[in-house]
């Protein structure tokens, strides 16, 4: 009997934006969603502030932050701004279901900056590394439910919440096929 069948799973989505694409690099925002089956619920959101970044020793790259520098007002707000890195890493630790599986739409980018990012203010990161789970396998799949996007592309909560919906469809589709229900 699988897990789903008789208790819910708690899932995470998460999705960042970063001045770099390697682990150590600054955090511009932390986006994050809980979802299941069923859709999407709590929301988690915030901007980060690039001098505590540095100040936690994460980099900036230039190529990066020029990229960031061409795109959309839309997007570039957070550039500027945001709050203290440890006190969102602590905010979002807080947030985050216990036990709950953690999807990215890579969780060799967005896990691993992330767990550099809490290392780096002296904190573990609330999930363990077994129920790390990948949206672009899952999307990989002839039975992934299409989605259109919602909001801006490069706005951590929009695209969580896209990559959610995805998972969320495509789960609902697999169980309903298989006669299996959460809940």
């Amino acid at each position: 009997m699988s897990k789903e069948s008789s208790t819910e799973t708690e899932r995470v989505m998460v999705d960042i934006e970063t001045l770099g694409l390697e682990p150590g690099s600054a955090i511009l925002s932390l986006g994050a969603v809980t979802f299941s089956e069923n859709g999407l619920g709590d929301e988690f959101y915030r901007v980060i502030s690039l001098e505590s970044c540095q100040e936690a020793g994460l980099k900036i790259d230039a190529d990066t932050l020029e990229w960031w520098l061409s795109q959309d007002d839309a997007v570039t707000g957070i550039l500027t701004g945001g709050d203290p890195l440890d006190d969102v890493l602590r905010a979002f630790h807080s947030w985050f279901p216990t036990d709950a599986e953690v999807w990215a739409n890579s969780p060799s980018f967005d896990c691993e900056h992330l767990e550099t990012a809490f290392s780096a203010v002296g904190m573990t990161e609330p999930w363990q590394f077994r129920d790390e789970r990948d949206v672009r396998t899952l999307r990989s799949l002839p039975c992934a439910a299409e989605v259109e996007m919602d909001g801006d592309e490069h706005d951590a909560l929009d695209d969580a919440k896209y990559q959610a919906r995805i998972v969320s469809e495509t789960l609902r589709s697999l169980h309903t096929d298989a006669g299996v229900t959460e809940g």
